[in-house]
């Protein structure tokens, strides 16, 4: 069987490849979905040509409808047809509502199975593209989410049937995240993230509530967001890491993420490559997250909003290295058995089949 995966942001599958031996990016290929061959689902990835005309065309249909790529699903669509693939896996949205769109205007295109992460509630966070959103999910025949509180939003705000949606939990290159054996850094903390769900002035507020009973407490975050973090407390990475994150799993103590109220899975990534890494997370406890962080076991779960809760979580693992490993060990054995791209992969090929 066959899928075909159109990139969005210009990815491109040869380029990606050349950064995964150069050791700068996880699996050999974004999102490790050459992995579906693993289940018999052959795979070929796809980046439109548009050309410098209608690229500047497209940027501009992207700014304005949110980031859909409509303009270069028009220029990859021969890529679409039934004598191409047998179907059309998109990862996320901007993919995945061109492609179902084009699949309804003709036979001759095959189903789509499309990812969804940021249409949530009908009221945010595009509300003037409802309709358009809401006509393509009737048309697709498949759709997953790594979060299972956007299925139940789908089903319950924007009426689609259960049997069409699929919980495919979030999965990492394990091996490329390897398990820290060097001790980490006493009182290191590490952060990343740059979504808008994103909340690194409460997180800043925490460290500085741990320095009083840790003095060695110190922040590294990563992050093209602004924020203010005072020399002495931390340092913010505004450059591209990309396989030097692992340096920063290395040197944390804990990894903690401050999150704003979300079902999208925001800091899903963070929190698996943290894991994986063999390093205690501290997290909001956002719906979703549970299903991959078990609170006492593999992190630690904390009320969103709340600084006090965040940094005691954090103060208690700096000042208990024994549990804080406990943890770790416990974290990076449970991505190694449910959180991997192969397992993601696995998930997916079995929703392909079924359209």
């Amino acid at each position: 069987m066959r899928a075909h995966v159109p990139l969005a942001g210009m990815l491109s599958a040869t380029q990606w490849r050349r950064r995964y031996d150069a050791g700068e990016v996880p699996d050999a290929t974004p999102y490790g979905l050459h992995k579906l061959a693993e289940n018999g689902i052959e795979t070929t990835f796809g980046t439109a040509k548009l050309g410098r005309a209608r690229s500047r065309v497209g940027a501009s249909v992207r700014y304005r409808v949110d980031g859909l790529e409509l303009v270069e699903a028009l220029g990859e669509r021969r890529n679409y047809t039934r004598s191409k693939t047998d179907a059309v896996l998109c990862y996320d949205e901007r993919t995945g509502i061109p492609a179902a769109l084009l699949a309804e205007s003709s036979r001759r295109y095959a189903p789509v199975v499309s990812g969804i992460g940021w249409i949530t509630h009908r009221s945010a966070p595009y509300p003037k593209w409802n309709g358009l959103f809401a006509h393509a999910l009737a048309k697709t025949p498949a759709l997953w989410s790594q979060s299972r509180p956007v299925l139940d939003t789908l089903h319950h705000e924007w009426g689609v049937e259960k049997e069409r949606l699929h919980f495919v939990p979030l999965g990492i290159d394990a091996d490329f995240y390897g398990v820290q054996t060097d001790p980490p850094v006493p009182g290191r903390i590490m952060s990343a993230g740059e979504d808008r769900f994103r909340d690194h002035a409460l997180l800043v507020d925490a460290v500085a509530a741990v320095r009083r009973s840790v003095p060695e407490a110190f922040l590294e975050l990563a992050t093209g967001l602004p924020v203010d973090v005072p020399e002495d407390l931390g340092t913010v990475h505004t450059e591209r890491l990309d396989g030097r994150m692992r340096n920063l799993y290395q040197r944390a103590s804990v990894v903690a993420l401050a999150l704003r109220p979300t079902i999208s899975g925001s800091g899903l990534t963070v929190v698996l490559e943290a894991m994986a890494s063999g390093r205690p997370v501290v997290v909001t406890d956002n719906p979703g997250m549970s299903d991959y962080v078990e609170d006492g076991v593999t992190g630690v779960l904390v009320p969103g909003g709340d600084v006090d809760a965040l940094a005691d979580a954090i103060a208690r693992l700096l000042a208990d290295p024994d549990r804080a490993a406990a943890m770790g060990h416990a974290a990076a054995a449970r991505v190694r058995s449910q959180f991997t791209s192969s397992v993601m992969a696995y998930h997916l090929a079995q929703i392909v089949r079924s359209v």
